[in-house]
């Protein structure tokens, strides 16, 4: 293996990023926070619905229901604010 491969180049963020998911205590807590970064990835490289968005046209391929995505983005923001006032 080459050295790029043993150790990709990783920004400050993200090798911390790593070093935290690395710490938690449980190893079913691990699995499931993995499983949960999976999911949230996803849904932020592909943020799209079954309905018809704002904008007054399909969001996309389907993968959950507009009130979920929104219901997401609520969350998402809610714990951006906790972060930001913490």
């Amino acid at each position: 293996m080459s050295p790029t491969q043993d150790r990709p180049e990783l920004t400050a963020a993200e090798w911390t990023l790593i070093q935290e998911l690395r710490s938690l205590p449980d190893e079913a807590l691990r699995t499931r926070m993995q499983a949960s970064m999976r999911e949230l990835l996803f849904f932020f490289r592909t943020p799209k619905c079954q309905g018809i968005g704002i904008e007054g046209f399909p969001c996309g391929d389907p993968r959950s229901s507009c009130e979920d995505c929104h219901q997401i983005w609520d969350m998402l923001d809610k714990v951006a604010e906790r972060t930001r006032k913490g």
